[in-house]
């Protein structure tokens, strides 16, 4: 299958895995404000140092070349809007642009997704969720339709080949973005009711609006000892962050996806989620759940996984099996066959 596609990126790992792929088995252009290590033609575009800009001339290059392709892809619908052939654009929304949860400038770019989400859907682009979750949630509060549901897949450098042994000393790992839609909280005050409890540290992996109420929190709650911040890495080191962990937490009941519970349980840690959302539908029946937003049950299954050593090896094979599922060459072949759709309609 020859298509030519030309193409914005999405977070790192997202656009090596798929683009990546893709540009094993056909003709892939990234219009991008910085290089990638993968084998596609890139057109690289500096940054508009402007809040808010920073993406505009890309945008403008996007708009001038993309005639010449058979697909445009994009991975939000704000760059959606900056191309005028319609007809063959395919927009990837990784989420459900709602305001309501978002904080600071984020809010703003959120309502503009949102607005650029329905004018797309109005003129009958097709919009691709990246879980039933999200696709539910879009159909919900927009009232739009979505043409297909593709998986995100997950990068070798990840995946290891045997189930954990139980530890003697638990490392437990939170990944996200520090702001209250990501429910850090629920994890803070689990940990909170744990802290008498023997070998075990917390590892918090992120950044945001809430860095400093999350600092404060710790040393109120006398949790100083257990729980610290994971220095920030380049996205290659970060299969070493998982390695050192033993346990991975994920807070948030209303995650579009949940990228990084797969990488987690591609590294063979046992996983923790909520009973709803994206990385509910993710980790399937491989992951240990809890009620949502309910800080008591994420404390009770997390003193179950480390204090029976059986349990914590089921459910690192769980994991395996589950993210072996899971991969960008199945994700890139779902996406081929949906451009070709696009492209005979």
């Amino acid at each position: 299958m020859n298509i030519r596609i030309i193409a914005t990126p999405h977070i790192e790992h997202y656009t090596l895995g798929l683009y990546g792929e893709l540009a094993r088995k056909t003709q892939v252009t990234l219009v991008s404000l910085q290089k990638y290590d993968i084998p596609a033609k890139q057109i690289i575009v500096p940054r508009v140092p402007l809040p808010g800009k920073r993406t505009s001339l890309r945008n403008l290059v996007l708009r001038w070349i993309s005639k010449n392709y058979d697909i445009i892809h994009v991975n939000s619908s704000l760059d959606g809007v900056a191309v005028k052939n319609l007809d063959r654009l395919v927009v990837t929304e990784h989420g459900f642009p709602d305001p309501s949860v978002e904080e600071g400038r984020s809010k703003k770019l959120y309502q503009h997704e949102q607005e650029s989400l329905i004018k797309l859907s109005e003129n009958g682009v097709p919009i691709v969720a990246i879980s039933h979750f999200t696709a539910s949630e879009i159909k919900k509060k927009l009232g739009i339709e979505v043409s297909n549901v593709i998986y995100h897949g997950v990068l070798d450098i990840f995946r290891v080949k045997s189930p954990r042994k139980a530890p003697k000393v638990h490392t437990v790992l939170w990944n996200s973005r520090l702001i209250r839609f990501k429910e850090p909280f629920v994890l803070l005050e689990a940990i909170h009711k744990l802290k008498n409890k023997q070998g075990f540290l917390v590892r918090i992996r992120g950044d945001g609006p809430l860095r400093g109420e999350i600092a404060e929190y710790i040393k109120r709650g006398n949790i100083s000892d257990l729980v610290s911040f994971v220095d920030p890495v380049p996205f290659h080191h970060l299969p070493s962050i998982y390695r050192s962990a033993s346990i991975y937490v994920h807070t948030c009941s209303r995650e579009p996806f949940g990228l990084a519970v797969l990488e987690a349980m591609a590294s063979g840690l046992p996983v923790i989620v909520p009973r709803s959302g994206g990385a509910y539908e993710v980790a399937g029946n491989a992951a240990l759940t809890f009620n949502p937003g309910d800080n008591y049950d994420l404390a009770e299954k997390l003193e179950a996984l480390m204090e029976d050593p059986e349990l914590y090896e089921k459910m690192s094979e769980k994991s395996l099996k589950r993210s072996s599922e899971f991969s960008w060459e199945k994700a890139a072949e779902e996406y081929l066959k949906f451009f070709d759709k696009v492209i005979s309609q």
